[in-house]
């Protein structure tokens, strides 16, 4: 009679790979402060390109990563900002998204708290996403 058995020796087991992993870096913008210049009843705020700044790091998985940027407005009491682009939201670096904002000249700074976030999915199967706060501070020259 015989009995069925296999031996694997040392360095047998199929290679896993490197677990799929993401983190974002969130120093590069934590507060983005638009100064505007008073035009009659309203002053006005435009954030420029590259202003809001943030970078994810993806390591492992298959290698083939997808970026998927996306912005919201947390808290905005007076209503005074919106998103006015989104931008380029395939890339690991996420610099180019504006916003607006306008108030009149007489109401000081007005603060608004948005998150963005960065789907990351790679080619296996691996699918993180991340999110961080930032404060977008409107103020008179």
């Amino acid at each position: 009679m015989s009995f069925g058995y296999s031996v694997l020796g040392f360095g047998a087991h199929p290679s896993r790979g490197t677990p799929f992993a993401a983190v974002i870096d969130d120093g590069m913008t934590e507060e983005v402060i638009v100064a505007g210049i008073p035009t009659g009843s309203e002053v006005t705020f435009t954030t420029n390109s590259g202003e809001i700044d943030m970078a994810v790091t993806a390591t492992g998985g298959d290698g083939n990563y997808i970026y998927s940027w996306s912005m919201s407005e947390d808290d905005d009491p007076d209503a005074k900002w919106s998103i006015a682009s989104n931008g380029t939201t395939n890339t690991a670096r996420w610099d180019t998204a504006t916003l607006n904002g306008a108030r009149p000249p007489t109401q000081g700074e007005h603060i608004a708290v948005y998150t963005a976030s960065c789907r990351v999915q790679d080619g296996s199967g691996g699918d993180i996403t991340l999110s961080t706060q930032f404060i977008c501070i409107g103020a008179s020259e």
